[in-house]
């Protein structure tokens, strides 16, 4: 039995993964985070190399979409929280559709990679109002750093890799399939087959 194509598999990866990129955000925040210091003034922390000139952390608050694109600018007068709720909402009900129809454990466990992305995210704009990235790449002796990002990121990105890796998988079976003519399975079949 494929443990991947199990529902509880899904619903651990949403939860491990919600849970490392919250942990996370709170420890970037409490290591390099702005800081109140007593009388009244502000300590902020500059980056901090991990990696030379490739791997930085540091704290940057993304108001943003993706890539810092504001919604407002497409739909000005939808705060920005809705939007994200309704956002997430909307790639929820389509990750778990898609997760439900497919037998292939690499689709669901990108569906579930990219569901708790955005989840990890939505927790940060209804929190703070904003996301919290910290991870940033750049190449060396270039001033210019991007992308910024988090766990959450790097778990949408991861995600929609897998799903198409999954979707080219499923392709090439139908397709070798049909070359030998062999039947496509009947239900039964395909149950036994993805567990």
């Amino acid at each position: 039995m494929n443990l991947l194509a199990t529902p509880w598999a899904g619903v651990s990866i949403v939860l491990c993964v919600v849970l490392l990129d919250q942990l996370t955000k709170a420890l970037a925040l409490w290591a390099l985070g702005d800081v109140v210091i007593p009388g009244g003034g502000m300590r902020s922390d500059h980056a901090r190399r991990i990696v030379g000139d490739f791997l930085w952390v540091f704290v940057a608050y993304n108001p943003g979409a993706a890539f810092s694109m504001s919604p407002q600018s497409l739909i000005p007068l939808l705060p920005p929280v809705v939007f994200y709720v309704l956002l997430t909402a909307g790639a929820g009900w389509f990750l778990v559709r898609h997760w439900l129809r497919k037998k292939d454990p690499v689709v669901r466990a990108g569906a579930a990679l990219v569901l708790a992305g955005a989840l990890g995210n939505l927790l940060d704009r209804l929190r703070i109002g904003h996301v919290v990235d910290f991870l940033s790449l750049g190449i060396p002796g270039i001033t210019w750093r991007w992308p910024t990002f988090n766990i959450a990121d790097m778990a949408i990105c991861g995600g929609v890799c897998l799903i198409l890796r999954g979707e080219w998988r499923i392709q090439a079976r139908t397709t070798h399939r049909q070359a030998r003519h062999i039947p496509p399975p009947g239900p039964e079949e395909g149950t036994q087959a993805g567990t």
